[in-house]
């Protein structure tokens, strides 16, 4: 009986025939989109390919050290059409693909390879490599490393998917971590990942300022409902301003909200152009924040999701959340 290829064998056999690749990930890139990204793309280079990263948006600061200098950050789509294949990471879907203003991902006209652990994920590629099981889009790479025959995953590598695993699974905190999540971490370190840098910047590497405006954030913008069941913050521009923060900077901010006891749902909510977007955690597997991110027009995981509220004010918005969070925690 003939075995079927699977779709990490299907991508790593596409990879090793083809020498020009495309990289992309989601808009607003966080710890693991960063880390695949890159990983990915010091892997290809190293051994012979051509590769290109693409990131319109801007990256957070704790993340800079971290980075190859030479990436774009705009393509046209003549550009696109000269390499060979765009690889995809950590991007659900078509809408959240960072390709910069003025284009779409619909105008991506070379073969997609898409790698993502999303369980919204809409399997838009040519070849998807979609496994909701696995921690991080870093780890479903490693995974991928291991079907490129004799390609060596150097240090820069692995401290770079390293660096998306544990942000992904909060420092190996949530309950996205595996025992073979664990077991993939530690190879990693035997291929001289280096852990400790990842951990000393990401969590204990943070400025005066953004310490300040969590500590006035927390004290007097922090709301609960449902007995504190549900917690909340909006997080106000003029708090912004005073501090000077960038939100690309906040990235865990909703982790201290959810380490809130009683909370079994907690959300951060800031302004946008057309509306209110809305970040949204939960602490029990029970209570899922994909469904209410999914009612708002979003996505993401059942325990870590978000979405959007448009074309309303912000008493509505906080009605139409605290409704949908109410439906959840009634079950």
């Amino acid at each position: 009986m003939t075995t079927l290829p699977s779709d990490l064998q299907k991508a790593a056999e596409f990879i090793e025939k083809h020498d020009d690749f495309l990289l992309m990930t989601h808009e607003r890139p966080d710890g693991d989109a960063i880390g695949s990204i890159f990983g990915l793309l010091n892997l290809l280079r190293n051994h012979g390919k051509s590769a290109e990263a693409v990131l319109p948006d801007e990256i957070p600061d704790k993340y800079l050290s971290f980075l190859p200098s030479n990436y774009r950050t705009d393509i046209s789509s003549v550009e696109i059409a000269m390499h060979q294949c765009c690889i995809i990471l950590d991007t659900p879907n078509r809408s959240r693909v960072g390709i910069g203003p003025g284009l779409k991902c619909e105008q991506i006209g070379i073969p997609i390879i898409l790698l993502d652990h999303h369980p919204d994920n809409m399997r838009y590629g040519q070849i998807n490599v979609v496994q909701p099981e696995v921690s991080s889009t870093a780890e479903l790479l490693f995974m991928l490393s291991k079907e490129l025959r004799s390609w060596e995953v150097t240090p820069d590598v692995a401290t770079l998917w390293m660096l998306g695993m544990v942000m992904d699974t909060g420092g190996f905190r949530f309950d996205n971590t595996s025992a073979t999540t664990l077991r993939h971490a530690a190879e990693l370190l035997d291929l001289k990942a280096d852990h400790h840098r990842v951990m000393l910047e990401m969590f204990f590497s943070k400025s005066l300022a953004l310490q300040q405006f969590e500590a006035e954030l927390f004290n007097s913008h922090l709301r609960t409902d449902f007995e504190g069941r549900f917690a909340w913050i909006y997080i106000p521009e003029t708090l912004i301003d005073k501090y000077r923060i960038k939100m690309r900077d906040t990235e865990g901010l909703i982790e201290i909200l959810r380490s809130i006891r009683t909370a079994d749902i907690v959300a951060l909510i800031q302004r946008s152009n057309d509306g209110y977007k809305v970040s949204l955690r939960s602490k029990d597997s029970r209570y899922s924040v994909g469904w209410i991110a999914r009612e708002l027009n979003g996505g993401g995981h059942e325990m870590a999701a978000g979405g959007k509220i448009k074309n309303t004010n912000f008493d509505v918005a906080i009605t139409v959340l605290s409704d949908l969070v109410q439906k959840v925690l009634n079950g």
